[in-house]
């Protein structure tokens, strides 16, 4: 700061003479907050007040607080970014901005996140195309100096090839660090491992290596996931987290789950480092990086932090629990695809991935409760034409039930048995549904017989050939 802006030099030196221990790198006695107050607010305030500055014609003076999660010591971070705000509530106009750099840690993240100050996430600012030109340059730069490379290229032609890059990127994830890690990797500028065994010798021959290694981050991963293992729902919620189909807001995870939204938000906040944790209820939690998902699905990496395969049956079970409890409070009723919450849209698309993920892990005990389960819900269906409803609505209500009732199909052959009471109760309600349905629109019934002979799976087949007409 004294260097660009002349006029705060004496102000400098007259608080370094009046503390001398504000001039030792160690702490000395002295805070970081009254070292930040007597040599950087007070000194530039002064300059400010006294008259023209010359280094300010061009706009604000930034200063940059890289890397404020690495402090080891939270209190006088928090004490620090709390006198900063305070600094600038005092003074408004000054012509001074400060720029913080840091993972998303809670205790920097619930000072910082008040009015007047701006927050954003890198990680939406940086896209794949942003990955591709940083490599693009340091490839370029390379292909110009190496001559092994430019060997390659004048017998193979372009290197990397663009498929090559596009791998590489999507690899990447969107993060410069792992790229410039990789491309360190690729270009021979690590470390040998010390193994003593072969490794490969040109650049050509490491790229398609780069693609399988992971980015080195399981420390960190373990690291914070540490900070949440004691919490209620721990495993479960990560777990649910690396297995879903597709992210889920804070909300809708605790809907899945039927645990409480703030006990998910509990745990999620101490991993903001390594899991994006939006503020608002709307937004789906997603990864920092697609190697978390990797870690955590990978037992000889992740430990006790497995996601267990198994988990896919929970979340199946859940998917379906989730659906009758909406169906019961509403019998008979489907409701409407816009008032549809994202947890209820995922239990309808998504609870037959889970049921296939599981394959092979299901006890007997377990289908006996899915099918139970699928029992339920089918006597709250509106299957059945109702006094003055409209054949298409009836026929678009019915195909509202085919997610889940593909699961049902699935388990059928538990369910086919005619002596079964619940069965022949409800066979006569599926035959006049599919009847219904049958009616709408023709049909290739030929087909249908031929994928199944006995009824109850012929109309859930016929449902699912009117989904792929329509």
């Amino acid at each position: 700061m004294a260097s660009v802006i002349p006029e705060t030099k004496p102000f400098i030196r007259a608080a370094v003479q009046a503390t001398p221990s504000l001039a030792r790198l160690d702490e000395g006695g002295v805070s970081l907050v009254a070292r930040m107050q007597r040599l950087v607010y007070r000194p530039f305030k002064a300059s400010v007040e006294g008259g023209a500055v010359k280094g300010l014609e061009g706009g604000p003076f930034l200063i940059v607080l890289d890397g404020l999660d690495e402090c080891d010591d939270k209190e006088p971070v928090q004490e620090l970014i709390d006198d900063l705000l305070l600094f600038f509530e005092d003074n408004p106009s000054i012509p001074l901005r400060v720029f913080i750099t840091s993972r998303v840690e809670q205790h920097i993240q619930s000072h910082l996140d008040v009015a007047g100050v701006r927050l954003d996430n890198l990680v939406d600012q940086c896209s794949d195309s942003d990955i591709s030109t940083f490599l693009e340059t340091l490839f370029d730069n390379e292909r110009r100096r190496h001559p092994v490379i430019r060997a390659y290229i004048r017998q193979h032609g372009k290197w990397p090839t663009v498929s090559d890059k596009e791998k590489l990127v999507k690899h990447i994830g969107g993060s410069f660090i792992f790229a410039s890690t990789l491309f360190k990797y690729i270009m021979g500028l690590t470390a040998s491992d010390g193994s003593g065994s072969a490794s490969p010798t040109t650049p050509m021959d490491r790229l398609p290596l780069t693609l399988e290694m992971n980015p080195g981050l399981d420390e960190l991963y373990a690291q914070t996931l540490a900070r949440s293992e004691h919490l209620p729902h721990f495993l479960t919620i990560t777990s649910t987290i690396a297995l879903l189909q597709k992210p889920l807001p804070t909300s809708g995870i605790a809907e899945l789950l039927g645990i409480n939204t703030y006990e998910v938000v509990n745990v999620l906040v101490n991993l903001q480092a390594i899991i994006q944790v939006p503020g608002t209820d709307d937004i789906p939690v997603t990864l920092c990086h697609t190697s978390l998902r990797d870690f955590l699905t990978t037992q000889s990496r992740s430990r006790r932090y497995f996601a267990q395969p198994r988990h896919h049956v929970q979340l199946f079970s859940r998917c379906l629990e989730y659906e009758l409890e909406l169906l019961k409070q509403t019998p008979g009723v489907l409701i409407p695809l816009g008032e549809r919450s994202p947890a209820l849209v995922y239990a309808l698309e998504y609870s037959g991935q889970h049921l296939t993920q599981a394959e092979g892990l299901l006890d007997q005990s377990d289908w006996d409760h899915s099918i139970q389960l699928c029992r339920q819900m089918l006597e709250l269906l509106p299957l059945t034409p109702g006094p003055g409803l409209d054949r298409i609505n009836e026929v678009t209500g019915i195909m509202a039930t085919i997610p889940w009732m593909m699961n049902f199909a699935i388990l059928a052959p538990n369910l086919r048995k005619e002596e079964d009471g619940w069965y022949a109760r409800y066979h006569p309600k599926i035959t006049n549904a599919a009847e219904v349905v049958e009616r709408k629109r023709p049909l290739d019934v030929e087909l249908v017989h031929t994928l199944q002979h006995d009824r109850f799976v012929r109309f859930l087949t016929t449902l699912l050939l009117i989904l792929m007409i329509c």
